[in-house]
């Protein structure tokens, strides 16, 4: 049985929940904004994994919430009517309010090497422009704050001291000057970290006209089926994934959609990379949702496993630019046209 009815999906109108979860605290809209194959067979994936697994029975209760946070005009929106039976759940943790829901949320899938910071949903507009002032470098706002651990410290010494890895993180440096604040505009809006907009760097070194083996295209690298699911056009002579301000869009909604799935930023970037129902599998596989154990049990596939840490690496790099010597400014030969 899926998970979803055969109703449009439209964002919940209510205001934006506290989600507490690694790598950090930030309010993301509950429900999703699509339906998606990959979303249902994700969801139906830990919906038979908890049948027989005890350990995952919270996390789909939570997960089933999270997903079903959006009102279709005539339908039954309760939390109850969300779930898949699945034998011996408890359903008085789908009944549970948003406020108890988010509070446990962080409890079990916060993982090893990543601290969650102070809520932004529960920081005033003036704390955080504040904050960012702050911030002596223009190229993170830190509403991404963790822990390194030896995964991403191979990721920050290969962008800073081998020779392709500075070239790497000097050419994304300087493109990014293009994009990055229409990129946080869009990020903020959808209730995804702002410093998340370094999973460009990753996918594409901030290129919008790079294109990959397996027809991946634009900065954020959508393969046409994942485009098209969220509205852009993939025809020849008009594909949208080349609009940066349009792929950038899509690229924030399918992050926070991929959160309100699974609870987790750093589980969110690995489906990002992976597909959904991979991950998912691996969290049943493991019993529990948590990033740091499928990386170190080898659950996901390499390119997987090293594409989060990669990512956590340019954020911390990109936050020292000036100090690793990597800032246009210090390196006048690298242009954001490179």
């Amino acid at each position: 049985m899926l998970l979803f009815d055969s109703g449009s999906y439209k964002p919940s109108p209510e205001p934006l929940a506290t989600a507490n979860a690694a790598p950090v605290n930030i309010a993301v809209p509950l429900g999703l904004s699509r339906r998606r194959g990959a979303f249902n067979k994700a969801i139906n994936i830990l919906a038979d994994g908890a049948e027989t697994d005890p350990r995952l029975v919270h996390y789909y209760n939570r997960v089933a919430k999270r997903v079903r946070r959006v009102v279709i005009k005539g339908a039954d929106n309760s939390a109850e009517s969300a779930a898949k039976s699945v034998q011996n759940v408890n359903r008085s943790t789908v009944a549970t309010d948003v406020g108890s829901q988010a509070a446990s949320e962080g409890s079990i899938t916060r993982a090893p090497g990543v601290v969650a910071p102070q809520s932004l949903a529960s920081t005033s507009n003036d704390d955080l422009s504040e904050r960012r002032h702050r911030t002596p470098q223009r190229y993170t706002v830190g509403d991404m704050a963790f822990d390194t651990n030896a995964a991403i410290e191979y990721w920050m010494n290969y962008y800073s001291v081998t020779p392709g890895g500075r070239r790497t993180m000097m050419v994304g440096i300087g493109r990014s000057d293009s994009y990055l604040e229409m990129a946080r505009a869009e990020f903020r809006s959808a209730g995804v970290p702002e410093d998340l907009v370094w999973l460009a760097f990753v996918e594409s070194v901030w290129n919008p006209q790079a294109v990959s083996p397996a027809a991946a295209g634009g900065i954020w690298q959508f393969i046409p089926s994942t485009a098209t699911d969220y509205g852009l056009t993939v025809q020849s002579g008009n594909d949208e994934r080349a609009d940066p301000f349009k792929q950038t869009r899509v690229a924030a909604t399918y992050l926070r959609d991929l959160y309100t799935i699974f609870g987790d930023w750093t589980l969110a970037m690995a489906a990002y990379n992976s597909g959904e129902p991979r991950v998912m599998g691996a969290i049943v596989k493991n019993g529990r949702a948590d990033f740091w154990d499928l990386y170190n049990k080898q659950l996901l596939p390499k390119e997987t496993r090293d594409y989060v840490p990669k990512i956590l690496a340019a954020i911390r790099i990109a936050s020292q630019a000036e100090t690793y010597g990597l800032a246009p400014q210090a390196n006048p030969g690298v242009s954001a046209g490179s």
